[in-house]
């Protein structure tokens, strides 16, 4: 082998690692499998089950004896000042008494059979009134569509205004207000804009 002939390899050898070298770097990154994100479990669900079952027990007999309570013909003032004691035990459990006062609100779970009763509404009424207190955020919607609906009651609209208003959810009362169209419950918004501003 001539000199020459050493060199022309040398230079073909250097030329293509240096080939190799520039095509790696301007090589694609290797595609990332993205999974897909895991399918929620219901919000309400998820808070049930981290209740020890004692606690559980105790929510269910205070909210059971509001029921019976309200089931009794009582005012909403009466059924009010005569369930303070299960509202204490609300109260001392609010992580606890949550997603059975959501259950509550909305009718679901063991509530639903009693949904259609006529004095339901006064039940709903006292846990729209207790939700205000157990400062847990995903209420807002609820309540919000509570005061959006056309089939509820006047009193009940303007309850879930007045708890808004105690959540301090501005934002969801400002929607609210825009869209309003029954006016009881259109100038409790204005009232709680007011107060919040």
């Amino acid at each position: 082998m001539t000199e020459n002939q050493i060199y022309r390899i040398a230079a073909r050898f250097v030329l293509t690692a240096l080939l190799f070298v520039l095509m790696a770097g301007c090589a694609a990154a290797p595609k990332k499998i993205i999974l897909p994100p895991p399918v929620p479990r219901d919000y309400w669900m998820e808070k049930k089950r981290k209740i020890s079952p004692q606690k559980k027990k105790a929510v269910m007999e205070a909210l059971e004896k509001v029921m019976l309570k309200a089931a009794s013909g009582a005012s909403l003032d009466s059924l009010g000042i005569s369930t303070l004691k299960e509202s204490v035990v609300l109260l001392e459990n609010p992580k606890a008494a949550a997603p059975f006062i959501a259950d509550a609100i909305e009718g679901k779970n063991s509530w639903s059979v009693r949904k259609n009763e006529p004095y339901y509404w006064k039940f709903r009424y006292w846990c729209v009134d207790m939700a205000g207190y157990l400062n847990e955020k995903k209420f807002a919607g609820m309540l919000s569509s509570i005061v959006s609906r056309g089939n509820e009651k006047n009193e009940l609209r303007v309850r879930s205004v007045r708890t808004l208003r105690e959540m301090k959810a501005k934002a969801v009362l400002r929607k609210l207000f825009l869209k309003m169209d029954n006016s009881a419950a259109r100038e409790e918004i204005a009232r709680a804009l007011l107060v919040l501003d």
